[in-house]
């Protein structure tokens, strides 16, 4: 007797746990719903513009363990940096893109493949500015992303592979893949031309 009130307390209170879960999936689905249309609506307002500036302010080299171990432990002690994650902050970095022109001045902490003609430039960052080779525009409603990819000439023969990804809350994270150094990865946020200067 005693065994069968402990079974059906125990399916009592499995069913009520049940029927919360259910109910709190629901309202979440609502709620991600409405979210998920305005963020998918924001962002193709974003599309339709011509005009983007990325401000720049965290840094992330593609390293290895040899470089890290040195950069961690001489380099950068007490700053709050590593090898790996760079405040650029304040810096004066940014991409930016006017109709069918790029330009960009990106700091640059990783390694070097080979000499890409810029090793006589005073600070050794990836520039570039022109009209970039295979600009396109996506939105990715899966991630909820911007995608604005191009490939643009820097100096000499260097050339870089650009793949920008901006965030409904203007959020943007850029991958630059080049012929010459490391990947590097940055972090910044998108902001009206006219604040950019």
């Amino acid at each position: 007797m005693i065994k069968r009130l402990n079974n059906k307390k125990l399916g009592i209170l499995f069913g009520i746990a049940v029927l919360g879960l259910l109910w709190n999936c629901k309202s979440t689905d609502v709620t991600k719903g409405e979210s998920y249309l305005s963020e998918i609506h924001s962002l193709e307002q974003l599309m339709q513009n011509d005009t983007y500036y990325i401000e720049v302010d965290v840094a992330y080299p593609f390293v290895t363990a040899a470089t890290q171990q040195v950069a961690n432990a001489i380099l950068m002690p007490g700053t709050g940096n590593s090898a790996s994650r760079i405040d650029v902050a304040g810096d004066g970095h940014f991409i930016e893109i006017q109709a069918d022109t790029v330009k960009g001045d990106l700091s640059f902490f990783g390694e070097r493949r080979l000499n890409g003609g810029s090793y006589g430039r005073a600070n050794g960052g990836i520039v570039f500015e022109g009209i970039p080779k295979a600009y396109e525009k996506t939105i990715n409603k899966k991630n909820r992303t911007l995608n604005i990819e191009f490939n643009i000439s820097g100096e000499g023969t260097e050339n870089y592979d650009i793949n920008l990804k901006v965030y409904p809350n203007q959020k943007a994270v850029v991958d630059v893949r080049s012929n010459f150094r490391t990947v590097m990865r940055y972090d910044g946020r998108l902001k009206p031309k006219d604040d950019s200067k």
